[in-house]
């Protein structure tokens, strides 16, 4: 199957609160049918599914022009299945008859079954438009393909409104393709994730909710529409500096934490090794992680997950570029022993939620913290009540020794403590 991502134009509604697709300005309309050329040079498939992030059949967003040579280039290519998106307003049978001699399929976003939903989605019709623009479809000869958000916000009980616009899709469409709805950077719905309003649903538990349709063959599933990171767009970013409650339990940081737990997958059959976090930003360009950096190169870095803890919460080596892990800065010496008996408290749960996703893919937890610091005294209460043994690689009698001279990371005596460490980890764990 060849896949055409064809970026033209823009989305004529782009208001649904979930896409920041149609938010996006594409290519201009001369530029189109070269687009389509350059596509269908390569094309070695039978069957193409078009993907525009708005109306195939919209001719502001498509013109007119490019749609008949986009067809005559189907024909020529022998073609044997084509897949359009449209919105129901520019579904009509004279459009249609174009197609004529091609195995067409126009996928629907209905969404939802629930006009209310409909509504609070700012979709711009209702499920009365979509049953009509399928009965056209259908009356010139092609099918429908129907896309159903399996957890919109408002849907109150998920399952149960699933189930209702399941069974209302299945009556005029001859494919439905059930999706986890994922918050897009530019789309109004990430706010409402942060803000707590609606959250997306994990793998496993859109697995659990579509599981009774699985043996329907006119049902499909997609989990994940895009490769999905939090991508906060800049009008969002914040400057999270200080030392206090907002700064520890930001709502940012919060939310990438459930990420990390909910969605994240490291990498299996390593040993997870937890860091400190650094002032400058991101972590790797600090002077103690390059020494640490340097260390794990001279024996075998890709055996050891780099995990960093801070106040921003557990934060994968692979993620250290992203905001909010970029955009904070906590100044220890602003520290009341109130807020370090909190951080104490929010770091331990939030290592004890990641253990409790991730430690399946480990082979064990070590680490490379100061004993006196709160994150290996956190790291240290969270391992234990989980039931997990950790090993600390900078000794305690060297950290005896030198604990009272700057920056004691970068130590020798540590350092050699940390290359002896990861040593004896290889000659145990791997």
């Amino acid at each position: 199957m060849g896949t055409y991502i064809i970026n033209s134009g823009r989305c004529s509604h782009a208001k649904c609160i979930f896409c920041g697709y149609g938010r996006i300005r594409g290519m201009q309309p001369n530029e189109v049918t070269k687009h389509m050329d350059e596509f269908f040079k390569t094309l070695v498939d039978d069957e193409v599914k078009v993907f525009g992030s708005g109306s195939f059949l919209d001719e502001k967003q498509i013109p007119k022009n490019a749609r008949k040579h986009f067809i005559q280039l189907c024909k020529d290519k022998k073609v044997a299945k084509i897949t359009i998106e449209s919105r129901p307003e520019f579904v009509n049978a004279e459009i249609l008859a174009e197609f004529k001699g091609l195995n067409l399929t126009v996928a629907v976003g209905l969404e939802s079954a629930d006009n209310f939903i409909l509504d609070k989605l700012k979709k711009g019709y209702k499920k009365e438009d979509f049953q009509l623009s399928s009965e056209i479809v259908r009356k010139s000869g092609y099918k429908v393909r129907t896309y159903l958000l399996v957890n919109p916000p408002y849907a109150g009980d998920i399952a149960e409104s699933l189930d209702k616009s399941v069974e209302y899709a299945l009556k005029h469409s001859d494919s439905i393709v059930l999706i986890n709805m994922l918050p897009h950077s530019n789309a109004p719905l990430m706010k409402m994730w942060t803000d707590g309003m609606w959250n997306y649903l994990s793998k496993k538990e859109f697995d659990e909710i579509t599981e009774k349709y699985k043996n329907n063959p006119k049902i499909e599933y997609d989990a994940e529409t895009f490769r999905f990171t939090p991508n906060f767009p800049e009008t969002m970013q914040e400057n999270i500096v200080g030392v206090g409650e907002w700064q520890l339990t930001h709502p940012h940081f919060e939310v990438f934490q459930d990420y990390i737990n909910r969605w994240y997958e490291p990498q299996t059959n390593q040993i997870l090794l937890f860091l400190p976090c650094s002032y400058k930003k991101p972590y790797s360009e600090s002077q103690t992680h390059k020494k640490i950096i340097q260390k794990l190169n001279e024996v075998g870095r890709n055996n050891f997950h780099e995990v960093m803890l801070s106040n921003a919460g557990v934060i994968p080596r692979n993620l250290e570029n992203k905001y909010p892990f970029t955009s904070y800065d906590w100044n220890e010496s602003e520290e009341t022993p109130q807020i370090k008996e909190r951080y104490i408290q929010v770091t331990r749960e939030r290592i004890k939620r990641y253990l409790k996703s991730h430690m399946k893919s480990y082979k064990a937890v070590v680490c490379y913290l100061k004993y006196s610091a709160e994150s290996y005294i956190a790291l240290e209460m969270a391992c234990k009540e989980s039931g997990i043994k950790l090993k600390n690689l900078l000794k305690y009698e060297t950290y005896q020794e030198i604990k009272d001279s700057p920056q004691v990371l970068q130590n020798e005596l540590a350092l050699n403590d940390f290359k002896e460490g990861l040593r004896w980890c290889l000659q145990n764990f791997t």
